[in-house]
Protein backbone atom coordinates (compact mmCIF):
# COMPACT_ATOMS: atom_id res chain seq x y z
CA UNK A 1 0.00 0.00 0.00
CA UNK A 2 1.37 3.64 -0.96
CA UNK A 3 2.23 5.83 1.51
CA UNK A 4 0.10 8.95 1.35
CA UNK A 5 2.03 12.06 0.03
CA UNK A 6 1.54 13.97 3.28
CA UNK A 7 2.96 11.45 5.60
CA UNK A 8 6.31 10.94 3.14
CA UNK A 9 6.85 15.07 2.71
CA UNK A 10 8.01 15.62 6.04
CA UNK A 11 10.53 12.85 6.16
CA UNK A 12 12.21 14.05 3.16
CA UNK A 13 12.42 17.76 4.32
CA UNK A 14 14.08 16.07 7.34
CA UNK A 15 16.56 14.22 5.07
CA UNK A 16 17.27 17.53 3.00
CA UNK A 17 18.02 19.34 6.42
CA UNK A 18 20.18 16.83 7.60
CA UNK A 19 21.82 16.82 4.47
CA UNK A 20 22.37 20.23 4.35
CA UNK A 21 23.55 20.06 8.14
CA UNK A 22 26.23 17.29 6.89
CA UNK A 23 27.92 19.38 4.42
CA UNK A 24 27.99 22.37 6.11
CA UNK A 25 29.58 20.38 9.40
CA UNK A 26 31.92 18.68 7.23
CA UNK A 27 32.98 21.90 5.37
CA UNK A 28 33.73 23.79 8.54
CA UNK A 29 35.64 20.61 9.68
CA UNK A 30 37.87 21.01 7.10
CA UNK A 31 37.82 24.18 5.81
CA UNK A 32 36.72 26.23 8.80
CA UNK A 33 40.02 27.38 9.88
CA UNK A 34 43.14 29.05 7.60
CA UNK A 35 43.08 30.45 3.68
CA UNK A 36 41.01 28.00 2.58
CA UNK A 37 38.47 28.17 -0.31
CA UNK A 38 35.26 25.37 -0.99
CA UNK A 39 32.83 25.96 -3.53
CA UNK A 40 30.36 24.14 -5.63
CA UNK A 41 28.99 25.60 -8.88
CA UNK A 42 26.77 24.39 -11.87
CA UNK A 43 27.83 21.81 -14.43
CA UNK A 44 26.62 23.38 -17.76
CA UNK A 45 29.21 22.76 -19.81
CA UNK A 46 30.09 19.62 -21.37
CA UNK A 47 33.93 20.72 -21.27
CA UNK A 48 33.82 20.94 -17.39
CA UNK A 49 36.96 23.34 -16.97
CA UNK A 50 34.66 26.42 -18.04
CA UNK A 51 32.27 25.17 -14.92
CA UNK A 52 35.73 24.98 -12.86
CA UNK A 53 36.78 28.69 -14.16
CA UNK A 54 33.85 29.93 -13.26
CA UNK A 55 33.26 28.79 -9.44
CA UNK A 56 37.53 29.84 -9.40
CA UNK A 57 36.17 33.33 -10.89
CA UNK A 58 33.58 33.42 -8.10
CA UNK A 59 31.16 33.71 -11.37
CA UNK A 60 28.45 31.15 -10.36
CA UNK A 61 26.76 30.27 -6.76
CA UNK A 62 26.47 26.46 -5.09
CA UNK A 63 23.38 25.71 -7.15
CA UNK A 64 21.50 23.93 -3.67
CA UNK A 65 21.96 27.17 -1.57
CA UNK A 66 24.84 24.79 0.33
CA UNK A 67 27.51 26.28 2.79
CA UNK A 68 29.98 27.91 0.52
CA UNK A 69 33.88 29.03 1.76
CA UNK A 70 35.99 31.83 0.35
CA UNK A 71 38.79 32.51 3.15
CA UNK A 72 41.53 32.83 0.75
CA UNK A 73 44.65 35.56 2.16
CA UNK A 74 43.82 39.15 0.96
CA UNK A 75 45.77 39.94 -2.12
CA UNK A 76 46.02 43.47 -3.86
CA UNK A 77 47.09 41.99 -7.05
CA UNK A 78 44.42 41.85 -10.26
CA UNK A 79 42.82 38.14 -9.50
CA UNK A 80 39.73 36.22 -11.36
CA UNK A 81 37.06 38.44 -10.66
CA UNK A 82 35.96 39.99 -7.52
CA UNK A 83 37.86 38.57 -4.61
CA UNK A 84 38.11 35.44 -6.23
CA UNK A 85 41.12 33.62 -5.44
CA UNK A 86 42.53 32.47 -8.10
CA UNK A 87 44.13 33.40 -11.41
CA UNK A 88 41.73 33.47 -14.20
CA UNK A 89 42.57 30.39 -16.06
CA UNK A 90 41.20 29.05 -19.73
CA UNK A 91 40.05 25.35 -20.26
CA UNK A 92 43.64 25.03 -21.67
CA UNK A 93 45.57 25.72 -18.83
CA UNK A 94 43.12 24.11 -16.70
CA UNK A 95 43.55 20.76 -18.07
CA UNK A 96 47.83 21.28 -17.87
CA UNK A 97 47.71 22.04 -14.18
CA UNK A 98 45.27 19.52 -12.76
CA UNK A 99 45.94 15.41 -12.95
CA UNK A 100 42.88 12.86 -12.25
CA UNK A 101 42.71 11.24 -9.18
CA UNK A 102 41.27 8.00 -7.52
CA UNK A 103 38.27 8.06 -4.79
CA UNK A 104 40.72 7.36 -2.17
CA UNK A 105 43.41 9.57 -2.81
CA UNK A 106 40.78 12.33 -3.24
CA UNK A 107 39.47 11.99 -0.21
CA UNK A 108 42.82 12.28 1.49
CA UNK A 109 44.11 15.43 0.06
CA UNK A 110 41.02 16.66 1.41
CA UNK A 111 42.15 16.13 4.32
CA UNK A 112 45.66 16.67 4.08
CA UNK A 113 44.38 20.56 3.09
CA UNK A 114 43.75 21.61 6.58
CA UNK A 115 47.38 20.74 7.42
CA UNK A 116 50.49 23.54 7.08
CA UNK A 117 51.74 23.11 3.66
CA UNK A 118 48.74 20.63 3.00
CA UNK A 119 50.72 17.66 5.00
CA UNK A 120 48.20 15.58 7.85
CA UNK A 121 51.55 15.26 9.44
CA UNK A 122 51.01 19.03 10.31
CA UNK A 123 47.42 18.68 11.78
CA UNK A 124 47.49 19.20 15.53
CA UNK A 125 46.51 15.56 16.85
CA UNK A 126 46.12 14.18 13.79
CA UNK A 127 46.33 10.36 14.77
CA UNK A 128 43.60 10.93 17.19
CA UNK A 129 41.71 13.08 14.69
CA UNK A 130 42.55 11.29 11.62
CA UNK A 131 39.11 8.93 11.24
CA UNK A 132 37.16 11.99 11.77
CA UNK A 133 39.06 14.08 9.46
CA UNK A 134 38.49 11.09 6.25
CA UNK A 135 34.64 10.96 8.01
CA UNK A 136 34.50 14.68 6.50
CA UNK A 137 36.18 14.18 3.78
CA UNK A 138 34.06 10.91 2.33
CA UNK A 139 30.82 13.39 3.27
CA UNK A 140 32.02 15.91 1.14
CA UNK A 141 32.82 13.75 -1.93
CA UNK A 142 29.64 12.05 -1.79
CA UNK A 143 27.78 14.94 -2.45
CA UNK A 144 29.11 14.31 -6.53
CA UNK A 145 27.85 10.40 -6.89
CA UNK A 146 29.61 7.36 -7.23
CA UNK A 147 30.64 8.66 -11.05
CA UNK A 148 32.44 11.56 -9.75
CA UNK A 149 35.94 12.37 -11.17
CA UNK A 150 38.30 14.12 -8.84
CA UNK A 151 41.42 16.29 -10.19
CA UNK A 152 44.33 18.04 -8.52
CA UNK A 153 47.40 20.27 -9.07
CA UNK A 154 49.81 18.29 -6.54
CA UNK A 155 52.36 17.18 -8.88
CA UNK A 156 52.65 14.22 -7.13
CA UNK A 157 49.51 12.86 -9.22
CA UNK A 158 50.90 13.38 -12.58
CA UNK A 159 51.65 9.83 -13.08
CA UNK A 160 50.14 8.46 -10.59
CA UNK A 161 45.90 8.58 -9.86
CA UNK A 162 46.32 6.67 -6.64
CA UNK A 163 49.15 8.36 -5.04
CA UNK A 164 48.73 8.60 -1.29
CA UNK A 165 48.05 12.13 -0.58
CA UNK A 166 47.85 12.56 3.16
CA UNK A 167 51.25 14.04 2.88
CA UNK A 168 52.37 14.86 -0.75
CA UNK A 169 55.64 15.80 -1.99
CA UNK A 170 55.88 19.75 -1.96
CA UNK A 171 55.08 20.41 -5.56
CA UNK A 172 52.04 21.97 -7.08
CA UNK A 173 50.98 23.34 -10.01
CA UNK A 174 49.81 26.87 -8.80
CA UNK A 175 46.72 28.54 -9.79
CA UNK A 176 46.69 31.99 -7.78
CA UNK A 177 48.47 34.46 -7.41
CA UNK A 178 49.77 33.44 -3.72
CA UNK A 179 52.87 31.74 -2.46
CA UNK A 180 51.62 27.94 -2.76
CA UNK A 181 48.42 26.47 -3.36
CA UNK A 182 47.24 22.85 -3.45
CA UNK A 183 43.68 21.79 -3.59
CA UNK A 184 40.85 19.24 -5.38
CA UNK A 185 38.10 19.34 -8.24
CA UNK A 186 35.29 17.20 -8.14
CA UNK A 187 33.17 16.58 -10.99
CA UNK A 188 29.99 15.37 -11.77
CA UNK A 189 27.44 14.65 -14.55
CA UNK A 190 25.76 18.04 -12.51
CA UNK A 191 28.06 19.76 -10.38
CA UNK A 192 31.89 21.16 -9.73
CA UNK A 193 33.54 21.64 -6.69
CA UNK A 194 36.48 23.32 -5.80
CA UNK A 195 38.15 22.44 -2.73
CA UNK A 196 41.50 24.38 -2.17
CA UNK A 197 44.23 25.73 0.24
CA UNK A 198 47.00 28.92 0.34
CA UNK A 199 49.62 29.68 2.18
CA UNK A 200 50.94 33.60 1.12
CA UNK A 201 54.56 34.21 2.71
Amino acid sequence: MTEPVERLAPARAESVAQAVASWKAAVLDLFGGGWSFAWVGPRDHQDWHRDVASVMALRVSDPRGWYSVDFAPESAESRGGAAAPFLPWSSEQLTASLFEVGPLSAAQLLVALKGEWYQAANIPDFENRKDELLRSSRRILSRFGPDASFFTNASEARNNPDADLLNPAAEWECLSDFTTDCGLVAVSATEVGVFWAFWED
